[in-house]
Parts: structure tokens; sequence; C-alpha cells
């Protein structure tokens, strides 16, 4: 009874007044400053990328572009090129005649046959010519004939036969012209392609007779008078 209650004492601040509680800033410590510097750093890392990703596709793009231009100037090019082409083609060139001069034709002349040219026609008869061939005396031989033929075809002389020599081979070659003249000439080959003699003819080719005479280098002289044969060698 009589007692009293304990009471609450607060102290008191120098001059009278208590201290304001310490609020601070707390929106900017601790986690949330954290949050914040990342998010920032999100947003910068982002706007980054855009840019470069809005850069590279602008290059594409152009790049694309430029193709597809140089592209339909070539194919242009080459549709032009090509009408060019076929234009120049189709135009003919028209030939360029002298002023005042017209183009005549000039009926060509036949060309005139040589007098002692061989016949094309063969006016000697063709076939084959066959008879005996003599040679005068030499010094170291004495006169001797054989027997050789050879073939006439379109003016022309051909034949060969076995010389007296072994391996030896003789060979004639002559033309005969329209007017029955004949020139034949001899020689004797070796089997390596030397030759050794010749002789040089002149005669004539008339009814079905070949008749020439000659003589070697040396002088010595050469007679032959042949036939046609129509079965081959006498």
């Amino acid at each position: 009874m009589g007692e009293q209650s304990p009471s609450l004492q607060v102290p008191e601040a120098e001059g009278g007044a208590l201290p304001a509680p310490d609020i601070g800033r707390p929106w900017l410590s601790g986690d949330w400053a954290k949050w914040l510097t990342a998010a920032v750093l999100l947003f910068v890392v982002a706007g980054g990328y855009w840019a470069f990703s809005q850069n590279h596709r602008a290059k594409l793009e152009q790049a694309r572009a430029l193709a597809e231009t140089k592209r339909q100037m070539s194919e242009g090019e080459a549709k032009a090129g090509a009408r060019q082409r076929a234009a120049e083609r189709a135009e003919p060139v028209p030939k360029r005649t002298e002023p005042g001069v017209q183009a005549a034709a000039v009926p060509t002349e036949p060309p005139r046959p040589l007098a002692n040219a061989p016949s094309a026609a063969g006016a000697a008869p063709d076939g084959l010519y066959a008879g005996p061939i003599c040679y005068g005396p030499a010094a170291r031989d004495p006169p001797r004939c054989f027997r050789a033929q050879a073939t006439i075809s379109r003016g022309r002389i051909a034949g060969q036969w076995p010389g007296r020599d072994p391996g030896v081979t003789m060979f004639m070659a002559g033309e005969v012209s329209a007017s029955g003249e004949a020139k034949i000439r001899m020689h004797a080959e070796k089997p390596d392609g030397t030759r050794t003699v010749a002789v040089d003819l002149a005669g004539t080719l008339k009814d079905g007779r070949l008749d020439a005479t000659g003589s070697f280098r040396n002088g010595r002289t050469a007679t032959l008078n042949w036939r046609k044969s129509a079965t081959g060698s006498r």
C-alpha cells in the first residue's frame, strides 16, 4: 500500500532533445545495389548486340543487292551481244563495186592442148608393147639384144625387167604425144637405189608399132622395135 510502481526512465540528450533515428538510404545499400548494377550491365550488353546485329544485317543486304545488280548487268550485256551477233548473221554483206563499173560474166576459154604434150584421151593406143632392145658394140661388151616389154596408158610409157647383172633392175619411162612422137628413157638401178647406166631414145608410135633409137652416155647405140601385144610378150 503506498508503494509506487517503477517508471521507465528515458535518458535525455544533451540540450534536452532526443536524437533522430538513423534511417540512412536503405534502397542503395546491400542487395538493391547489386541488382541495379546487373540490370544496367544487361541493358548495355543487349543494346550493343542489337546494334551489331543491325549493322551486320545492313551489310548483308547491301552485298546481296550489289551482287544482284551485277548479275542483271551481265545478263543484259550477254543478251545484247547475242542479238547483235544474230543481226550480223542475218544481214548479208553487200558486195562493194566501183562506181560506174558493171560486172559482166566473162566466158571461160577452154584450155588449149600443147602440140607436143601427151594426149589426155590417149591418142596412142593403150596396151602392152614388147619386142627386142639391141645395144651396139662397146669397148668391153659386144653387140647384143634382149626382149623386154612396157605398157602405154594415156600417153605414158612405163615398164621394168630384171637386168643382166644379179640384183640389177632396168626401168623404162617415157611419153607419147598426140602426133605419135615418143620420148623414152631407160636406166639400170641397183638394190640400194644407185643408178648405173642411162639411155635416152626417141621415136614414133604408129599403127601399133613403137620404134625408137638412142644412145648411152658413153656413145653406145641402142634401138627398140616393139609391137603391140594383145596377150603379153611373145
